[in-house]
């Protein structure tokens, strides 16, 4: 299709890469069994190369990058997101119901606030608001955390195309492009969708405050309109149900990392690190197992 995408985090990603790996053919179901990795949902496998089937920009030819980078006939294209939605995603994502990454050694500076057996949200999200102000650089090793500016290198890169996915139509303005491109329709499917927690009652203005402090840069860089967000939202409770559903939850997300982690310790064990790492890990029973990588994609 001659397109270029930058995958940013919690900005309709996943939506964005399944769309662009069925446009493009390249979309590769067969290999989704053979992912040893700490998958719970089976969207989240699209994030994996040999699922998704993209091409690197990075694994190019220069003169190849260079055209990719300058040619009027390539469509150059980037998806960002209301900063504090955003964070409010990761955080749920990363933190709330203990999806695998890099966090874990940050999960405690950031506990749940339980009122009478009923995990208060507002107090929670205000509590990783303070967090993530005050301990940024922890938060900013896992790529769910980094800053928009960072990613979408506007100083590097000329879009042709810059979409608010957050705004009525971004989506379908993509899987608009996608469809000319490609003479195939195609259509936004939801991958990732949130608990349905009112970002007005989960976020008060000093939590937002707070935020959009870490992430000036975006604003800086996108234009994004700051947050009026109440003063004393009214919280949101989880019931004592929800609550016990979340725990539950929680202990399912903990022990898919734990097969993935077992399964990648005898893997190394009968390998070592260094030929898993130039390999990409095996699965004893299928042949390759296959690692991710987040890079502009085309």
């Amino acid at each position: 299709m001659r397109l270029l995408y930058t995958p940013t985090t919690k900005v309709a990603c996943t939506t964005i890469k399944w769309m662009l790996a069925e446009a493009e053919g390249t979309l590769n179901l067969d290999m989704i069994p053979r992912l040893l990795s700490a998958i719970v949902h089976r969207s989240q496998t699209i994030h994996n190369q040999h699922v998704h089937g993209l091409t690197r920009l990075i694994t190019l030819p220069k003169p190849e990058i260079e055209e990719v980078l300058t040619s009027p006939e390539w469509i150059r294209l980037a998806a960002i997101r209301d900063p504090i939605a955003r964070s409010y995603s990761a955080w749920e994502n990363r933190i709330f119901t203990g999806a695998s990454g890099r966090v874990t050694d940050v999960q405690r500076l950031a506990p749940d606030i339980i009122v009478n057996g009923q995990i208060d949200m507002t107090a929670s999200f205000a509590t990783f608001a303070d967090a993530l102000a005050t301990h940024t650089d922890c938060f900013m090793r896992d790529h769910h955390f980094v800053p928009q500016s960072t990613v979408v290198r506007r100083d590097a890169i000329n879009y042709d195309m810059l979409v608010r996915v957050d705004e009525p139509g971004g989506i379908d303005l993509i899987a608009n492009l996608f469809s000319d491109r490609s003479g195939k329709q195609v259509m936004p499917q939801r991958h990732n969708e949130s608990i349905g927690v009112p970002l007005r009652q989960a976020c008060s203005q000093k939590s937002a405050e707070l935020i959009e402090r870490v992430y000036a840069s975006d604003y800086d860089s996108f234009g994004f309109a700051r947050g009026n967000y109440p003063a004393l939202p009214d919280h949101f409770m989880l019931s004592t149900t929800e609550t016990r559903l979340v725990m539950l939850m929680r202990q399912s997300v903990e022990r898919v990392n734990s097969v993935s982690r077992t399964a990648q310790s005898k893997m190394s064990a009968r390998y070592g690190w260094r030929q898993v790492r130039k390999a990409g890990l095996r699965k004893l029973s299928f042949g390759r197992l296959y690692t991710t990588r987040r890079e502009n994609s085309l």
